[in-house]
């Protein structure tokens, strides 16, 4: 890591980099369908908590903010409803490692106030077949 980037890059100055311009939801589908899955099951949001979605309940830390600014649960969800008969499965980790919220947590405030209103968040939005 050093080596390649300055002293002070930090794991978060990556999220500027990753732009999706070559993500195209419904090229997925296509390819997804024809190899003959019968549903995806998308990362919406990782172990430090950027979410891939606009979530209402993240502070700045996803994609329609930083990166690619873009929707990109909502992109595979319409590609595949629009396009194929795949199921749609929704992968949320429940926890961020780098949340202070998360870390202090000694009132389960994080759960109460971040982690379960984001989860019903996308099942409601998305409407996932499989969670």
């Amino acid at each position: 890591m050093q080596k390649n980037y300055p002293p002070d890059f930090k794991y978060q100055d990556f999220a500027p980099q990753f732009t999706a311009e070559s993500f195209d939801a419904k090229e997925w589908t296509d390819i997804i369908a024809s190899s003959g899955a019968k549903y995806i099951v998308l990362t919406t949001k990782h172990h430090e908590g950027f979410t891939l979605w606009g979530s209402e309940n993240s502070w700045n830390w996803k994609a329609v903010d930083v990166g690619p600014k873009r929707d990109l649960v909502g992109e595979v969800a319409g590609a595949l409803r629009a396009h194929s008969d795949l199921h749609l499965g929704l992968y949320h980790f429940l926890f961020e490692w780098i949340n202070p919220l998360f870390t202090q947590d000694a009132a389960n405030l994080f759960t109460t106030t971040k982690m379960l209103p984001e989860l019903y968040e996308i099942i409601n939005k998305y409407k996932p077949e499989l969670l």
